[in-house]
């Protein structure tokens, strides 16, 4: 089994093997974002609800950035965006290495997160024009395993960094985004589909990505199902994005001058258990449709998280992780699959940028919420809250899931 999991990547476009090389390379430096509840809390000296608020308005300043992106990406060089975008961003983080703890950095890297929110319908909507419905599923896989085995190496550095040399978290994260933007640069030309592109997918049986007339609204509109399920990713990411939040801050409460080693520590087993078992997991369920596939990953949040609120002892962190990270595994590939299915060829940028703006919604409120409920309630509590925001989710999955299914039945019996 182990050399047909990985036999699922053979025959993949090469861009999309350039592209997992590019996201390992710059997931070697993926320090800073990692590390900021950390940062806020020890070197500013920030409290819970503070520093849920700043995180908050580091991801809402990205939707207005992703809105103006997703237009210019039907419309201008993909490519281009993105490179510029990284950039700008890249040498950001490495400026916010020479101000120390100074809080200009906290400002910097709010101006960092609307810069580099024009990546994201950019990279997004590369990715889809590179793919199609039958190799969707491996290359999503490869690209999430190109990055975790970067963030393997990432996490075991950063922990150690951030203790000692706190600056090179900037330095260190912007350095390696520069350097993996060169292979962007020199292997991978602007895929915005031509006219000849297009007319072949509306003339082929991929219904969900034929070309849309009328406005991005409209397109968005007429795929209730798509917008359902993006709304009910954005609670599942409410759920996921916890393990950035309050473990970091359960840990330094747990293990006082400890925590930022550990949590490094359980986050490179994180990303060691997804480069070893990204292949198995995704061979085994290749043939289970996009939506229960999701619903068997927020399952194992309901699990994984809910756990971390009875027992606080440092062995629950580590098996809670494999727990979750099975899931982790399973939702990310699964839910870019499904988008890209239903998002129309000349929509793709546009698509991108609402579907990343309603799911940023939940990772955005994630710390700003928990962290209001955190100032009352502990820790332990904070991870029973996110068990119950699961299950709330997987209901919601399960119902989409039945309605769709009773959809596509009536069709295929008209």
């Amino acid at each position: 089994m182990v050399i047909k999991s990985f036999k699922q990547y053979s025959g993949l476009p090469k861009e999309i093997y350039i592209l997992a090389i590019q996201r390992f390379v710059n997931s070697i430096g993926g320090f800073v974002y990692a590390f900021l509840t950390l940062f806020l809390s020890k070197r500013l000296g920030l409290q819970e609800d503070v520093i849920g608020s700043l995180m908050l308005v580091c991801s809402l300043v990205g939707i207005p950035g992703s809105l103006i992106s997703g237009h210019l990406v039907d419309k201008c060089n993909r490519k281009t965006i993105l490179l510029v975008s990284r950039t700008l961003s890249a040498f950001i983080f490495i400026i916010c290495g020479f101000l120390g703890n100074s809080i200009m950095v906290v400002y910097l890297l709010i101006f960092s997160s609307f810069i580099s929110s024009f990546s994201g319908p950019a990279s997004g909507a590369m990715t889809a024009d590179l793919t199609t419905p039958e190799n969707r599923k491996q290359s999503f896989s490869l690209l999430y395993l190109g990055m975790n085995v970067g963030l393997a190496f990432g996490f075991t550095i950063a922990g150690y960094l951030f203790e000692h040399y706190t600056r090179w978290i900037f330095w260190g994260d912007g350095i390696t985004s520069l350097l993996s933007l060169l292979l962007v640069v020199f292997y991978i030309k602007d895929t915005r589909p031509t006219k000849a592109q297009i007319k072949e997918i509306n003339e082929s049986d991929r219904e969900g990505e034929k070309e849309e007339k009328g406005s991005v609204v409209t397109a968005l509109v007429r795929r209730p199902f798509l917008l359902g399920f993006v709304i009910i990713s954005s609670v599942i990411g409410f759920v996921y994005n916890q393990h950035g939040f309050i473990m970091p801050l359960h840990l330094e409460e747990l293990f006082p001058n400890s925590g930022a080693k550990y949590f490094g520590n359980i986050m490179a087993i994180n990303t060691i258990i997804v480069v070893i078992f990204t292949p198995i997991i995704m061979y085994c369920t290749r043939k289970i449709k996009p939506v229960v596939n999701v619903a068997i990953a927020t399952l194992t949040y309901i699990i994984g998280f809910g756990m971390m609120g009875f027992v606080n002892e440092l062995w629950v962190f580590f098996v809670a992780v494999f727990i979750w990270t099975t899931g982790e595994i399973i939702a990310t590939t699964n839910i870019g699959v499904y988008i890209s299915n239903h998002s129309p060829v000349n929509h793709r940028g546009r698509f991108n940028s609402i579907i990343g703006m309603i799911q940023a919604a939940g990772r955005s409120f994630a710390p700003f919420f928990m962290g209001m409920f955190l100032v009352s309630y502990s820790n332990s509590e904070g991870w029973i809250l996110t068990g119950f925001v699961g299950v709330i989710a997987f209901i919601m999955l399960y119902i989409l899931f039945t309605k769709e299914k009773r959809h596509n039945e009536n069709i295929n019996n008209a």
